[in-house]
């Protein structure tokens, strides 16, 4: 059924006994019940008939993560969320409707007990290979732990913090929730657009981060196939070689290669997921 039909059914319906916040309790249990399709109904009629309600802003945010997590509808998720930050600045939700944003999908898989395990491409990772485990600290802060093997030996280990803060993702070596320092990398920084550019610090360097192109799809040796991922390019500042890393929707790097500013379509890979 058409979801203007649908929705012209639930205005009728609850245009007389029911008020906005009990339309709100009834949608929560509707998602606690997985129905989400009903809790769905009940927010859109929540923001069309209650514009001005106090809780219009909780509905918007509701329904971008019933978009977001359940639907696995990054564009529907991504209006409900920038509606949010654009027209309720004020609200309790602000922030975690950029955290939202940030998460339509998360391009760079940092999402709790997620792991990605890359394999240089001549040996698919017998000679060397790299883990990275991330775990959720707090609702806008994860920590990774990164292990890199040659063989079957690690040869080295160590942790960052990654921030998530209104439109960027800050990695650090230090968490940035409770310590003031300037020495973090933005690693994204929004939109996700292609040409959007930016410039950081890393390692001591500037580094100039440029979205190469969107709506990519990837197949590696191994044969995995990923839609919809995003190419960045990585370029230390006055150098002239560059990287080029490519992220899949909701699991992170996917690809790394190689090349020269002036050759950008000659890449060399060097690593790619392999599990």
């Amino acid at each position: 059924m058409n979801n203007f039909i649908i929705l012209f059914i639930f205005l009728a319906l609850y245009s007389c006994s029911s008020s906005p916040e009990l339309l709100l309790k009834q949608a929560v249990k509707d998602e606690q019940k997985q129905n989400y399709s009903s809790a769905e109904q009940k927010y859109l009629t929540i923001i069309v008939k209650y514009p001005t309600s106090n809780i219009v802003d909780e509905a918007k945010y509701r329904l971008g993560l019933l978009y977001k997590d359940i639907f696995k509808d990054y564009s529907q998720a991504n209006l409900w969320f920038s509606k949010i930050v654009d027209e309720h600045k004020g609200s309790k939700f602000y922030r975690l409707a950029q955290i939202g944003l940030l998460e339509s999908p998360d391009y760079f898989g940092i999402i709790d007990g997620n792991k990605i395990i890359l394999g240089d491409i001549e040996s698919l990772g017998k000679n060397m290979r790299i883990i990275i485990e991330y775990k959720k600290l707090d609702v806008d802060l994860y920590i990774a732990t990164t292990k890199l093997y040659a063989a079957e030996k690690i040869v080295r280990q160590y942790t960052k913090f990654y921030y998530k803060d209104g439109e960027e993702i800050k990695e650090s070596d230090v968490n940035l929730k409770t310590e003031k320092t300037d020495k973090y990398t933005i690693i994204l920084k929004l939109p996700i657009q292609k040409n959007n550019s930016w410039t950081t610090q890393k390692e001591n360097k500037t580094v100039i981060y440029t979205i190469f192109d969107t709506n990519l799809t990837v197949k590696t040796t191994k044969g995995f196939i990923f839609t919809n991922c995003i190419k960045i390019m990585e370029q230390n500042k006055g150098e002239k070689g560059v990287r080029f890393l490519y992220y899949a929707p909701n699991k992170g790097c996917i690809k790394i290669t190689t090349t020269n500013i002036s050759e950008l379509y000659k890449e060399y890979t060097t690593m790619e997921v392999i599990e």
